[in-house]
């Protein structure tokens, strides 16, 4: 397909995951958070957010940093859905 809004749809799509991928998010946690509305509506909200430009250069950059998109308005579900790391796990029990 080449439709201008299909390559939009999917080019959002793995900006999503891109974006979930590097700030640590469990995507079954997510999947599961909410009956997937949680999901739907994340994946909504990217398709639609005006900050796409700070999203791709925030992606791009390479470089080591602890600082977290604060752009993003998927950012506070994400944070609900972090992977647990081991570290994590000890704590948690």
């Amino acid at each position: 397909m080449d439709w201008p809004k299909f390559r939009r749809v999917e080019r959002q799509a793995r900006r999503l995951h891109e974006m979930m991928e590097r700030v640590d998010v469990d995507p079954g946690a997510l999947a599961r958070l909410r009956h997937g509305n949680a999901y739907a509506e994340a994946r909504t909200r990217c398709l639609f957010c005006g900050t796409s430009d700070k999203c791709l250069r925030w992606l791009d950059d390479t470089r080591p940093t602890n600082k977290k998109p604060d752009f993003c308005p998927n950012l506070s579900i994400f944070e609900t859905c972090k992977r647990i790391g081991k570290s994590e796990l000890s704590r948690r029990s």
